[in-house]
């Protein structure tokens, strides 16, 4: 089972105390809501935890039944979903989700593409030949779902997942991070919103410094 471990972690920017020291483990096959006012360092922690930052003190430990993964074992591993996740505007979902997906060493065929936006909504004769930057934000945080779905990762981080989402998609999100969560993967949700902390297994609350 893979587990992400926060042992006596603090994080600092420009002197300020962040958050911590925290002690924290997450878990295969749960979903943990990390909650907390804006500036309380719910989008740090996710960095944290998918080792795209150090932390001023302390460790986080990414495992797999007890061994550490780190480097490229825990990048095959990992996903994101954040709103720094940006697409090429002048690239087609397909162009789009081909590049990003072959930055792991995968490819789709037609038939997977098509499954795949499918199963987030996207109808692909409405955005086979447009471009993404055409795209609603709704449509972007879909297309990000497919992606996500696409990688395979077992461990989820997943900033404001359903930002943009109208309730359709907010049900699609949930019901397919519910199913994750079911397979074993570890999920993590940065989120003030009220659904999607009904939907977590444990919460952590940031007080913020």
């Amino acid at each position: 089972m893979v587990t992400i471990t926060f042992t006596g972690v603090s994080q600092c920017f420009h002197g300020r105390q962040i958050f911590g020291p925290l002690e924290a483990r997450l878990s295969g096959g749960k979903i943990t809501a990390v909650t907390g006012q804006n500036g309380s360092g719910k989008s740090t922690f996710l960095k944290l935890a998918g080792h795209l930052l150090l932390p001023s003190s302390g460790s986080v430990l990414v495992a797999d039944d007890g061994v550490e993964l780190h480097k490229d074992a825990l990048r095959q591993r990992l996903a994101m979903v954040t709103p720094e996740l940006r697409f090429y505007d002048r690239l087609t979902a397909r162009e789009n989700m081909d590049f990003l997906l072959g930055m792991r060493g995968m490819t789709l065929d037609e038939g997977e593409y098509r499954d795949l936006l499918e199963r987030v909504g996207l109808v692909e004769a409405a955005v086979a030949h447009s471009y993404v930057g055409e795209f609603s934000t709704g449509m972007r945080q879909r297309l990000k779902m497919a992606v996500l779905l696409a990688s395979g990762a077992d461990i989820w981080l997943l900033d404001e997942p359903g930002a943009n989402l109208d309730e359709a998609g907010r049900d699609l999100l949930a019901a397919e991070m519910r199913q994750a969560a079911a397979r074993g993967v570890l999920m993590a949700i940065a989120t003030n919103d009220t659904r999607e902390e009904a939907l977590a297994d444990e919460t952590i609350s940031l007080a913020g410094g």
